[in-house]
């Protein structure tokens, strides 16, 4: 081999090192940037939690949703964290108060914390498709019933809810003795479907 043909050799040899070198950097780098996303997903479900005790406090209710957090101006708009321009969804995020468990869920797009115990060192991130009336199957499968409002043939909601939603949207616009599934149903048309979704365990 010629000297020529030598350097030549040597040249590639380092662009080739130093293409594998800045790779193995830019993975870790993207690594760092997505467990970071995931830990500030982890502390805004905590703080949903800790701040939907202090709503339970005074008001004694079995679900506090995030819009009600919002409202009540115990909590901001919680950002996704996996999209900087977006927030998290008012309606699928809660807090569910079942015996002496206080159990958080909150979607950020297509990442979910679901019905995890606030006090729980480490929360389970998943991945879920958006909410579906075509049947699924399979597993890591999610089903709800989930109802909407109508009256003279108007949908007055605008969408389906499940049940706790669902009263409590019907409460605030229409009277607070609509309390029930079944005290709606004496003065609307309440239509239910089933929903699927999937959903997958990501980290």
């Amino acid at each position: 081999m010629n000297s020529s043909g030598k350097s030549n050799y040597e040249f590639l040899t380092v662009a080739v090192v130093c293409l594998i070198l800045a790779s193995i950097v830019l993975g870790i780098a993207l690594n760092n940037v997505r467990n970071e996303r995931f830990r500030v997903f982890r502390y805004n479900a905590k703080i949903v939690g800790i701040n939907a005790i202090n709503y339970e406090a005074r008001n004694s209710e079995d679900v506090v949703y995030l819009y009600e957090l919002i409202n009540d101006n115990l909590i901001k708009e919680v950002k996704n964290s996996f999209s900087g321009d977006e927030a998290c969804d008012l309606y699928a995020s809660k807090v569910e108060f079942v015996d002496d468990k206080k159990m958080v869920t909150l979607q950020c797009g297509n990442y979910l914390i679901y019905k995890q115990d606030i006090t729980d060192k480490k929360y389970d991130i998943y991945k879920v498709d958006d909410w579906s009336f075509e049947k699924k199957d399979g597993k890591d499968i999610d089903t709800i019933d989930v109802y909407s409002l109508n009256k003279n043939g108007k949908d007055l909601l605008n969408g389906f809810y499940e049940e706790d939603l669902f009263v409590k949207l019907v409460a605030s616009n229409y009277g607070d003795e609509y309390n029930s599934l079944e005290q709606i149903e004496k003065d609307f048309d309440v239509k239910s479907k089933k929903a699927y979704r999937k959903r997958v365990l990501i980290n």
